[in-house]
């Protein structure tokens, strides 16, 4: 134990950060530091494992702690993270990830994660980003100015981006935004630009990106009709581009998670036929947005696409993110069950039908 205080400071120094930094970043006080660094006192024996994994020190250079368990461990609480994040449990995904980063507070991958949550604390209205705002500063910029890692620098230039602009600082948030590539850098492009046109690795590549491409624009295309200063009948036009896509892509019918956009689309193009007082079309649209959220719920564990332009690309509903817990059909009528827009025909035949029709498909789990 005496050689203990000696080693924090030699790691501390290693690492170019000061007492200060040290206890701000453990959570204990200065002097606390400073009496380890000179075995005056020890830690208490539950800030071990924290000082080890801090430094990122193996167990026989920091009172045993075997590095490769260590690495296996944080590999587990990312696949929980990753669960409970497709599971859409919010509040558990919170309190967990929370106490992974109070073990772990010096690994970036379980800080990346930690930092999405402080945005989307859903014990306050998934508002965290001015409630956390002191915090979130404090470990983005730790980020950028100590970790050599892209994802986590990543995803710090984009929360601080939007934090800005939540803040109305526009002309800050495009600073943290012009530190991104440009669209024609990202990664996925320069994979596809690495294999030969034509080969095996290219077509695989070409197609994924064709894939994520087309929800990308699916959105900018709807955004544009939700937020474009027009009359109904154009902003339909609008969505029905974002349809037209969709089936451009997806030919043979293989929507995979098209089905999620297709469901809100003609959800909207559903709400602006209400808009005309054309009730028919607005039965119908409703009918079919509802369908796709049911049809998403029946998407087997894998799609394997087998339109061309999409061809044998995999969408795995494991990897989907959602922030709820029960079915598509579920979030949709719950949505809409609260959604003041529907008030004037909430009462009509034709609305209680198309919904109390797929009320027997809203499940409470997935």
């Amino acid at each position: 134990m005496n050689e203990l205080g000696i080693k924090i400071k030699v790691l501390r120094k290693r690492m170019n950060i000061t007492q200060e930094d040290l206890a701000e970043r453990l959570g204990v006080s200065f002097q606390a530091v400073s009496k380890w660094e000179t075995n005056a006192a020890y830690p208490d024996i539950s800030m071990f494992p924290v000082l080890a994994n801090f430094f990122n020190v193996t167990t026989d250079e920091l009172l045993g702690v075997d590095l490769s368990k260590k690495k296996e461990k944080i590999a587990g609480i990312i696949a929980e993270y990753d669960r409970l994040s497709n599971l859409g449990k919010e509040k558990e995904k919170f309190d967990f990830i929370s106490a992974a980063h109070r073990e772990y507070p010096n690994d970036y991958r379980i800080l990346d994660k930690y930092i999405c949550m402080l945005c989307y604390d859903p014990n306050h209205g998934n508002n965290g980003l001015l409630v956390h705002e002191e915090e979130i500063l404090s470990l983005c910029n730790r980020i950028l100015d100590e970790c050599p890692e892209d994802e986590p620098r990543y995803t710090a230039l984009s929360v601080l981006s939007g934090l800005y602009r939540e803040k109305g600082d526009i002309e800050k948030a495009i600073e943290y935004a012009n530190k991104f590539p440009p669209y024609h850098f990202s990664r996925e492009e320069g994979i596809e630009l690495t294999y030969e046109q034509g080969s095996k690795e290219w077509w695989k590549s070409v197609r994924s990106n064709v894939h994520d491409l087309t929800e990308i624009m699916t959105v900018k295309i709807r955004n544009c009709a939700v937020y474009a200063d027009l009359p109904p009948k154009e902003r339909i036009q609008q969505f029905e581009k974002a349809l037209d896509l969709l089936k451009v892509v997806y030919e043979n019918g293989d929507y995979g998670f098209a089905h999620a956009d297709l469901s809100v689309l003609n959800q909207l193009i559903a709400k602006r036929f209400i808009d005309l007082k054309d009730y028919k079309n607005a039965g119908k649209y409703l009918d079919i947005g509802l369908n796709h959220a049911k049809l998403y719920d029946e998407l087997p564990s894998v799609t394997i696409h087998t339109s061309f332009l999409v061809k044998d690309y995999r969408f795995e509903r494991s990897n989907v993110y959602s922030s709820y817990e029960g079915s598509k059909v579920k979030n949709e009528l719950d949505f809409i069950d609260k959604d003041g827009f529907y008030n004037e025909v909430r009462d009509m035949d034709w609305f209680k039908d198309v919904v109390e029709k797929y009320r027997p498909y809203a499940k409470e789990t997935k």
